[in-house]
């Protein structure tokens, strides 16, 4: 395909961050536009369908929950907080947080209080799409995927969403189904990064008891991932699913993301970090793959009509455990990382993923967020690194 024509809620927190090195009117603007149509909880959808009426077409072709017929229903990974932090930086400083944090704050109470519904202060989704990653093989078990064809993720997505419809898609009434109620990993590490920066965000504008309950939010959520999403057996981290907190054991990007955090234990460090530098699982030639080479779901192209997050190299993947690799002393290796990305643009422009194995660019061309690169770039030529 093209280009989008509709606005995605973490593809508008990339472009705003890239934009904060190039124009911050420009990076400003992306974010008060996610924020327009915020609705009154606090929630912001996941999609904001502008001129919908001119695809009609294109929009019969998403799976998708909506709120309205110009918002869908569904969440994103939440780095609404590092966009901020981006864009405040470069740019006007505390004169924009005052602008725009009652808004950002009103979001992540929304998450507290109504995505997290065992009190444990991860935040769950209802959905396998809300994570961000698609159609990625963590989910294949419960949606009964079988034959890697689009159908089959169709299907497997009305079976879980369909009866939220007989509860008017009512929050608490979904997640009481208890048939897909999942902490994410990759989800939940970027919501525990974010509110540490809110926190800090805070605390720029001398707002000490906002920057205070945020942190505390932080380091409950922190500790439930470690205790409920880390195999000591695999070295991992794994999704789980439901009050049982039944674990999803499939090797994935998402299993590798905590790295971000630079107070994980450095023994679960070690541990991932030999997954990310086997080249039987992570090290490709154009790393990090999406799902573990060796994995028997790993596709390092599209398969079964776009379905994405099964095996390509995503750029803003990368953005993310490179930057874990600086925190934890490992910059040689986030170079690398940025250095093969670099190449990846060169050889197939800015696409929306990559085959990790050939540098082959698929899905969509100019696709924005894949120029979250330059802030790496940035932070690896600079003393930040």
């Amino acid at each position: 395909m093209g280009t989008y024509p509709f606005q995605w809620f973490w593809d508008s927190c990339f472009h705003a961050i890239a934009l904060s090195h190039l124009d911050i009117a420009k990076a400003e603007s992306e974010l008060f536009s996610l924020l327009r149509n915020q609705h009154s909880d606090g929630f912001i959808s996941h999609v904001t369908f502008w001129q919908r009426d001119l695809y009609e077409e294109l929009v019969g072709t998403y799976d998708i929950a909506f709120r309205n017929r110009y918002l869908s229903d569904e969440m994103q990974p939440p780095l609404l907080a590092e966009a901020v932090h981006a864009v405040a930086l470069r740019g006007r400083g505390a004169a924009f947080l005052n602008e725009i944090l009652p808004n950002v704050d009103r979001f992540y109470s929304w998450l507290h209080e109504v995505r997290n519904p065992y009190g444990d202060g991860l935040i769950r989704v209802v959905q396998p799409d809300e994570t961000g990653l698609d159609h990625s093989p963590i989910w294949d078990e419960i949606l009964e995927i079988g034959d890697e064809e689009h159908e089959s993720w169709v299907r497997g997505w009305h079976r879980i969403c369909d009866p939220y419809d007989a509860v008017n898609r009512d929050p608490a009434s979904m997640i009481a189904l208890d048939h897909f109620v999942v902490a994410d990993v990759i989800l939940n590490t970027i919501y525990i990064e974010n509110l540490r920066t809110l926190g800090n965000l805070f605390l720029q504008i001398g707002d000490a008891n906002k920057a205070s309950l945020y942190f505390k939010r932080a380091e409950l959520a922190k500790g439930s991932l470690e205790e409920l999403c880390w195999d000591e057996g695999d070295g991992l981290y794994y999704d789980i699913n439901g009050k049982s907190n039944e674990k999803i054991r499939v090797n994935t990007v998402s299993s590798l993301m905590p790295i971000l955090l630079g107070d994980l234990e450095e023994h679960r460090f070690e541990r991932i970090l030999k997954h990310i530098q086997n080249p039987k699982e992570y090290w490709a030639k154009y790393p990090i793959p999406s799902v573990a080479m060796n994995d028997p779901s790993f596709r390092p192209d599209t398969v079964g009509g776009n379905l994405v997050w099964r095996g390509p190299t995503w750029l803003s993947s990368n953005w993310y455990l490179a930057r874990g690799l600086v925190r934890h002393g490992r910059e040689d290796l986030a170079v690398h990382i940025a250095k093969q990305s670099v190449e990846l643009l060169k050889m197939s422009g800015v696409r929306e993923y990559y085959n990790p194995m050939t540098g082959v660019g698929h899905g969509a061309h100019d696709f924005s967020w894949s120029t979250i690169l330059l802030d790496l770039v940035v932070k690896l030529t600079t003393e930040d690194a």
